[in-house]
């Protein structure tokens, strides 16, 4: 059975290519219809397929393996079958506009990187020299071991 669905997904969904996500999994599932961004921060998506395929979709819509996307909520509201919509695509704002806010997120999630990289340099640095530290403890642990044992082959205890 077909039917026409609307869907409001909530989270961090805009200028993290949420839109194209959704096409992707529209396309591995055969379902048409379109994504656009709201004002409030959500994305509406409008989707017509078999039902089965739509209820996969709408699963797949919580991106759990996306690194950028964070779903929050997913709204669906079921709506009678118009049969109108002929592929999945994507609704786009004004170009410059989203691409200045694409490019400005992506210059945030790069500087998050760098500062992630630092503090992971730093830690291992701090590790390197842990480790040294307990390389040299246990050299001398070893070099008193080895003086123990001499000392008892010496004296003829062993």
């Amino acid at each position: 059975m077909h039917k026409r669905l609307t869907i409001l997904v909530t989270g961090r969904v805009q200028r993290v290519g949420f839109r194209g996500f959704a096409r992707l999994i529209a396309n591995r599932y055969g379902i048409f219809g379109y994504a656009e961004n709201l004002l409030d921060g959500s994305v509406r998506i409008v989707v017509e397929g078999e039902d089965g395929m739509l209820t996969r979709f709408c699963e797949d819509l919580y991106a759990e393996e996306e690194p950028l996307i964070s779903v929050e909520s997913v709204e669906i509201t079921e709506s009678e079958y118009q049969g109108d919509l002929t592929h999945f695509e994507p609704h786009f704002g004004d170009f410059q506009k989203e691409m200045f806010h694409r490019s400005e997120l992506g210059l945030e999630y790069l500087k998050e990187m760098i500062k992630l990289q630092k503090r992971s340099l730093k830690m291992q640095e701090e590790m390197v020299i842990a480790l040294r530290d307990m390389k040299k403890e246990s050299k001398k642990r070893r070099e008193v071991l080895e003086r123990v044992i001499e000392a008892i082959h010496t004296q003829g205890i062993g």
